[in-house]
């Protein structure tokens, strides 16, 4: 299990960083202590080399080298490094000095040369100038080699004193980092820990007074979230309430209806018991497919639901033919009104198919017996499907509430639940469709229409 934290993940991002700043900055470091080092000691093998060549004179019309054993001695002394030299005249060769010292390509007269060769197998620096000794028609090259212990020394000596306070600097940043990201997510944290402390019963939204931006950011989405939790919740509470209300009248009236058939003292008595007792069972079924319906129409539940084209004339065609069969055994007038051409709108063709029913339904519990009950769909910028009946028709002060759950105008007859105007609301809600009711023709019944964007 990965309990890596955003703290560690942030350090460690920064700490390499940093580490490969002070990478970067050793390698600048060295190659600065190697050029103050050569520079100290090129110096001395420059000054070294013009003393060297003070010694060459002219005598008798030829170059000689003047020094001392003394003075060579003092000059070759040296307790680290190894230090070569070489009097070179163009006409008579070497004149004194160590021959395995490279010589190298011409440079004019009077100019400091520098490179780097090997001497016996040895890396060395060397210095060469190229001279005309007075009152002589001879070129003379002094150069001097000196190893490279002494340079290499002093610039690990000056990478220790520059490394020291980087490296003491590093870990002074690293400090910094830790205490400011502890600093920059402490909002998160106590965030956190305000969440942590809460129960499932507590759905309040957390607090987002003082938070940054971004921590702003991620307590809104955790608000959202709790938002919809809560409805959720609430859908399922109103869901089991409403079941337990409502499944509790039909299901005491089969437990009614079966003690009256059980205790039946002829078939006559007991036919009607059962009778009853299957109408009670219909009504407890329709009830409960209702809920669930109503259930799976809630916004949280239907969330997932993927929408597509639907031909409303087709559909409606389809619907219509199913309730035909009981609208001739109502002896109801049951009319199909749809265009010839398709009517296209995005949905979801089960629920469509319900709130068709729904109204369907609706028209004949609640419309006028052996009367007259419409489907209509009509195309346009905004279709719309329609049901329309004739009716007693609903008051104009109740169709604002026929759509609350379980509600039925005073005097309505049918044997409705209360729920099919709910299912009916919702679903067109789903649809981001709207939902009128008005007088049918002639100012007779009611008609529902569902007008889709």
């Amino acid at each position: 299990m990965n309990r890596a934290t955003l703290r560690f993940g942030l350090l460690l991002r920064l700490g390499g960083a940093l580490v490969l700043l002070l990478a970067l900055d050793a390698v600048a470091s060295y190659f600065t202590a190697l050029h103050f080092a050569n520079l100290v000691y090129d110096r001395w093998l420059i000054d070294s080399t013009r003393s060297l060549a003070q010694a060459v004179r002219t005598t008798d019309g030829r170059v000689v080298f003047d020094l001392p054993a003394v003075g060579l001695d003092v000059f070759q002394f040296d307790e680290v490094d190894k230090t070569y030299y070489r009097i070179q005249s163009a006409r008579r060769g070497l004149i004194a000095g160590e021959p395995a010292l490279p010589m190298q390509a011409p440079s004019p007269i009077g100019a400091i040369r520098l490179a780097d060769g090997t001497v016996h197998g040895q890396a060395v620096r060397l210095v060469w100038i190229r001279i005309v000794p007075a009152g002589a028609d001879d070129v003379v090259t002094v150069a001097v080699a000196e190893t490279l212990i002494k340079r290499a020394t002093l610039t690990r000596e000056i990478l220790l004193v520059m490394g020291a306070p980087q490296i003491a600097l590093l870990g002074f940043a690293l400090l910094l980092a830790w205490l400011g990201v502890s600093r920059g997510l402490k909002p998160l944290t106590d965030l956190a820990r305000e969440i942590e402390s809460r129960d499932h019963h507590n759905l309040a939204p957390v607090s987002e007074a003082g938070l940054p931006r971004e921590a702003r950011v991620l307590a809104t989405r955790i608000n959202e979230l709790i938002g919809r939790l809560g409805s959720v919740i609430g859908a399922q509470k109103r869901f089991v309430a409403d079941a337990a209300h409502q499944l509790r009248t039909p299901l005491a009236a089969v437990l009614l209806h079966a003690e009256r058939a059980e205790r039946a003292p002829d078939s006559e008595s007991e036919r009607l018991a059962l009778r009853a007792l299957h109408a009670s069972v219909e009504r407890a079924a329709r009830l409960i497919q209702q809920l669930l319906t109503l259930a799976r129409t809630d916004p949280e539940a239907a969330a997932s639901t993927q929408f597509g084209l639907i031909d409303l004339t087709g559909l409606a065609r389809r619907v219509g033919e199913e309730w035909v069969a009981r609208a001739l055994e109502h002896d109801l007038d049951f009319g199909l009104v749809v265009p010839e051409q398709a009517v296209s709108v995005r949905g979801d063709e089960r629920l469509l198919t319900e709130l068709m029913s729904n109204l369907i339904d609706n028209a004949f519990r609640y419309g006028r017996r052996q009367g007259r009950v419409t489907l209509m769909v009509e195309a346009g910028v905004s279709p719309s499907l329609s049901v329309e009946d004739d009716g007693p028709g609903i008051a104009a002060a109740e169709r604002h509430r026929i759509f609350e759950r379980f509600y039925r105008a005073p005097g309505a007859g049918g044997d409705g639940c209360g729920l099919g105007l709910a299912i009916v609301r919702e679903i067109a809600s789903l649809h981001e469709a709207n939902v009128e009711v008005t007088s049918g023709e002639n100012g007779d019944g009611v008609r529902f229409c569902v007008t889709f964007k």
